[in-house]
């Protein structure tokens, strides 16, 4: 059924073609122009009505969308070669979907009222890639007079379809929504970028990426840009989908201004320099996807799979590790002792999850109040490690560094510590970030003693909250024998929120290749998340120097294609800072060093991951690096800005 209002198109790239024959396919009659014939051809043939000039698209309609490419377009468009302000009729209203600058809209609307034809404008830039856009699930912001919002509200509606789309009314003046889109493409080119970045760092360091891609979707390190966007690096399908020139645009815009506030935005400003090197390298046909090609002209290696999909998924299969024994029960009822070393904002909820599981925990930690906090929860402590450690079956490292995991077991002379005292076959789970080389290093000391003790490398991510209900992640990589002697262990501490059923546990990877290897998932994933979380101080700071919601600025991105698992964990904690640490700055930091000095041994540079090191070092440089790392949205705190409430 063909509906009343009648549409007008001018735009069919990679966006606007979708969202044209979304309309057409809910029934409205558009008319169609591009500059580019193939476009406008493919549209047609999904039955809008076509023509050869922008003034003929103009006649007879009630809404125009525009989705060109920029400002100087849309006035060409309007007022220029394209004459459609002039043919436009009485009422009619134009909805702007172009990335555009804010002071931009407010003369074109200005120009337009000068025309005395009650012409509306709504300011509508959208978020959500080119599937959403065909599919009407889009991602919109919308602002403007009442009058031309409510005249453009079916055709937003249609455009913006629930669950997964939306339509967010956040202004009366055009500007006002082209600024949220401005602070929304902070986060969407910093995070296309990382994610770039970091699948060009984990091909030159020897991973399977499309293992590491299937791994990090729920953890730490994601966001819909890696979702969306490292698909294309590993399999593109030839169609092009968001061109690299755009977002080097968006950004640019983002930059000037940055420039004409003095606005310092660090992550933005190199984001804005790489894509203008892809750009300048030959690369701006690409969709910006593919970004992580850039790295190949440095040496790095090809990220595109050579194989179909199916055989790509199958060549990156996790480790099956059948658990020994193969029920909980039996594995529990054998008593097994584990000792943890290290009752701190991570190690304290870990080993009450165990004991809350039935697991023989003996808890150890060098500050006496950490031991006094697991004691008076019941649980059972030592002070005595060369004792204890002659009876346990498991020994699991939560501290902080690769130095202290080696005092414990070889002493500061290498010669003093308990691995001598541990049982023959036993375990030695490490939880904590250290450098892959220093994993396989404890082992060949371990390898030395000839008791056919085995490290198992297990990094976890999630934060004390998802420890304390057994929800984290983790990454584990070890001898295969090793994996399912600890499988319960690593299963309790990750399973709360999967499925029940072994090997089908969500939050558990068991990574091949041997030890070290989950310790490079987990350091990748904590080079993405840090971004991730540098990016969000940057954006929501520039937003509220700017004098926008931070509030609703937060509730409209996050629903759309900047969000990422760090944006909406650390928002909260930026504007109501929480009492104690859940994860600290020095901690973060930590480890954004180790990946740093790993990437420098690949020849691999890493653009954000530096920048990110810097925004970290300046937070510690104030005396922040025992709070928690949401800190870093109070960087800007001596230009006036102020994120808490």
């Amino acid at each position: 059924m063909t509906k009343d209002i009648k549409v007008g198109w001018i735009g069919l790239g990679a966006m606007g073609s979708g969202m044209a024959s979304s309309l057409v396919s809910q029934g409205y009659e558009v008319k169609v122009f591009d500059v580019y014939k193939p476009s406008l051809e493919k549209v047609i043939k999904k039955g809008a009505k076509g023509f050869n000039k922008p003034f003929e698209v103009a006649k007879d309609i009630q809404v125009l969308g525009l989705m060109v490419v920029n400002s100087i377009q849309v006035e060409d468009v309007l007022f220029g070669n394209g004459k459609v302000a002039e043919v436009l009729e009485k009422d009619s209203v134009i909805i702007c979907f172009s990335t555009v600058p804010p002071n931009f809209l407010i003369s074109l609307a200005e120009r337009l009222d000068a025309l005395g034809k009650n012409i509306g404008l709504c300011d509508c830039p959208v978020s959500g890639g080119s599937t959403r856009a065909e599919t009407g699930e889009l991602t919109i912001m919308t602002s403007g007079t009442s009058s031309s919002i409510e005249r453009s509200k079916e055709i937003l509606n249609s455009l913006t379809k629930k669950p997964i789309g939306g339509l967010s009314i956040v202004g009366e003046k055009v500007g006002i929504a082209s600024n949220f889109k401005l602070i929304n493409q902070v986060f969407c080119a910093c995070q296309i970028l990382s994610q770039g970045e970091v699948i060009a760092l984990c091909k030159n360091w020897g991973l399977n990426v499309r293992l590491f891609y299937n791994v990090i979707k729920g953890s730490s390190g994601d966001s819909f840009m890696f979702r969306h966007r490292v698909p294309w690096s590993l399999n593109h399908d030839g169609i092009p989908k968001s061109a690299m020139t755009i977002i080097s645009k968006d950004i640019g815009i983002v930059m000037d201004e940055s420039r004409l506030l003095k606005f310092p935005l660090p992550l933005s400003s190199i984001s804005e320099q790489i894509f203008l090197t892809a750009i300048g390298s030959g690369m701006q046909k690409e969709d910006d996807g593919l970004i992580s090609k850039l790295w190949e002209n440095f040496g790095g290696k090809s990220i595109s799979e050579k194989g179909t999909i199916e055989e790509e998924e199958n060549n990156s299969k996790e480790l099956k590790i059948e658990p020994i024994p193969s029920n909980f029960e039996e594995f529990n009822n054998k008593q097994q002792k584990l000792l943890i070393i290290g009752l701190g904002i991570i190690g304290l909820p870990i080993a009450k999850i165990l004991k809350k599981s039935e697991i023989n925990v003996i808890g150890y930690d060098i500050n006496k109040n950490n031991l006094d906090k697991f004691s008076e929860d019941g649980g059972e402590i030592t002070s005595d490690l060369s004792t204890i450690a002659k009876d346990v079956e498991n020994i699991l490292f939560a501290v902080n560094d690769a130095k202290q995991i080696q005092n414990v077991l070889f002493g500061s002379d290498g010669k003093s510590g308990i691995a001598s005292d541990l049982p023959e076959s036993s375990t030695v789970i490490i939880t904590s970030t250290i450098s892959p080389s220093e994993a396989i290093f404890i082992q060949s000391q371990l390898d030395n003693l000839n008791k056919k003790i085995q490290v198992i490398d297990a990094p976890i991510s999630g934060g004390p909250s998802r420890a304390l209900i057994g929800d984290l992640s983790i990454f584990a990589s070890g001898k295969e024998e090793a994996l399912s002697k600890v499988y319960w262990i690593l299963y309790i501490l990750s399973s709360s929120k999967s499925k029940s059923e072994i090997n089908e546990n969500e939050n558990l990877h068991f990574i091949p290749g041997g030890i070290g290897n989950g310790l490079k998932i987990k350091l990748l994933n904590n080079l993405l998340a840090t971004i991730h979380l540098s990016v969000t101080a940057e954006a929501l700071n520039f937003a509220k120097y700017k004098g926008m919601n931070i509030n609703k600025v937060f509730e409209v991105v996050k629903n759309g294609a900047a969000w990422s698992y760090m944006m909406v964990d650390r928002v909260p904690r930026m504007l109501n800072p929480p009492s104690s640490p859940h994860a600290t700055t020095s901690t973060m930091l930590k480890d954004l060093n180790l990946i740093l000095n790993e990437a420098k041994k690949l020849n691999t540079p890493l653009f954000l991951g530096q920048a990110t090191a810097q925004q970290f070092t300046k937070a510690i440089s104030k005396g922040w690096g025992e709070e928690d790392d949401s800190c870093l949205g109070r960087l800007w705190e001596d230009m006036g800005v102020d994120l808490r409430q």
